[in-house]
């Protein structure tokens, strides 16, 4: 019987040997990473691959909320850290900084899709080559705090709403204002379950808030991302698909009638005239710097809404516009106006009326915040 067992402890080990060479054992043993100037400290794992201590990759990223990217057709990594770009080769020992070669000990490695640095590029790497950020001592890595870039904070504006009905449709009576809000709280709850992200809206009932109040909640909250949800109307009762527009002035005379449109709240329910002469002394803020940097970026969250949405909707694609919108000006962060439908179409009405096709309005334009937030948050932690 004992010969048995020990049979069998032979051949397990003999198969052991067979599998991988890499294997993975946690050990007690961490780095302690404190944030120079506070009391924050956290816990990197170090773990045991081929004899040598590594890390894995991902909690160190979110630790100094850097940006990590896989390039597998080049099998390539990319780690973004303190605005400057690590490249590494995956099972290599050499890396790229500032366009200069270096090389660790001990490769990069992938295990189990995850991958792995060794313990020494935090240890003795990232004190070298970043003097005044990093330091070690011990066990203990001080970093100065990593500047967070990434999109946060996202401000849903469900258009109309209270006395402000919007537009009406013609057939079913439908009200713009109540669409507007029905997509709304389905995509912020898309926004905050899978972005993690902290949404907040202008309107979460139906009430009523200027154009101008909108807009300073955004700018007031400090949101990374301004996006308006509305429903399309015309006189031509056959128009029908979804647009999205950014803040310039209209180019087409489509786009200056759905300006019209929108901008029409002032006149109705904000004061007439006078207040509309208000809101034209804003017209100044478009040569404002910040805002003109914005605008690039407006474009580019433009883009990816409306192709996700016309994607997924399979609604007819009119593309991207501009217009002066009133709600848009003063927004110093990226800022787009989407109209998801002509309410004043019969068919589109019956569509935005229903609440599965409000369920797939919400999720595609989830869609195409969340490809433009990736791309975006690489390209402002790098």
């Amino acid at each position: 019987m004992r010969l048995k067992i020990v049979k069998i402890c032979v051949a397990f080990m003999a198969i052991s040997c067979l599998f991988g060479s890499i294997q993975a054992l946690e050990q007690p043993d961490s780095l302690v990473i404190a944030i120079k100037g506070t009391q924050i400290t956290s816990k990197l794992q170090i773990i045991v691959l081929d004899d040598i201590d590594y890390f894995d990759i991902d909690p160190m990223a979110a630790i100094w909320k850097a940006n990590v990217k896989e390039e597998r057709t080049d099998k390539r990594i990319y780690l973004n850290l303190y605005d400057e770009q690590f490249i590494f080769l995956t099972h290599s020992l050499y890396f790229s900084f500032k366009n200069t070669d270096y090389k660790l000990a001990y490769p990069l490695l992938s295990h189990k899709g995850k991958y792995f640095l060794p313990k020494e590029f935090i240890t003795s790497t990232l004190p070298l080559l970043f003097k005044d950020k990093v330091s070690w001592s011990g066990k203990r890595l001080t970093i100065t705090k990593p500047q967070d870039n990434t999109i946060k904070t996202i401000v849903l504006d469900p258009g109309h709403g209270g006395k402000d009905p919007g537009a009406v449709g013609k057939r079913l009576k439908g009200l713009e204002k109540d669409v507007n809000l029905a997509v709304s709280l389905r995509l912020k709850s898309y926004l905050e379950k899978e972005l993690g992200a902290n949404v907040l809206m202008t309107r979460s009932d139906d009430r009523f808030v200027s154009l101008q109040e909108r807009t300073k909640f955004a700018n007031e909250n400090k949101a990374d991302l301004f996006i308006c949800i509305h429903t399309n109307a015309s006189k031509d009762r056959s128009s029908k698909g979804v647009e999205v527009y950014y803040l310039s002035t209209a180019k087409t005379t489509e786009a200056r009638a759905v300006e019209a449109l929108e901008n029409s709240v002032v006149e109705l329910y904000e004061g007439g005239t006078a207040a509309i002469r208000k809101y034209d002394d804003l017209a100044l803020i478009l040569s404002d710097i910040m805002q003109a940097e914005n605008l690039e970026q407006s474009n580019n969250l433009a883009l990816k809404l409306q192709m996700n949405t016309c994607a997924g909707t399979k609604s007819p694609n009119r593309g991207i516009k501009q217009a002066n919108f009133y709600v848009l000006r003063g927004a110093f962060m990226p800022a787009v106006l989407v109209e998801m439908g002509f309410i004043s179409n019969s068919m589109e009405e019956a569509f935005l009326l229903n609440q599965q096709y409000q369920e797939r309005l919400a999720r595609t334009i989830f869609e195409g915040i969340k490809s433009f937030k990736y791309r975006y948050d690489r390209i402002r932690s790098s």
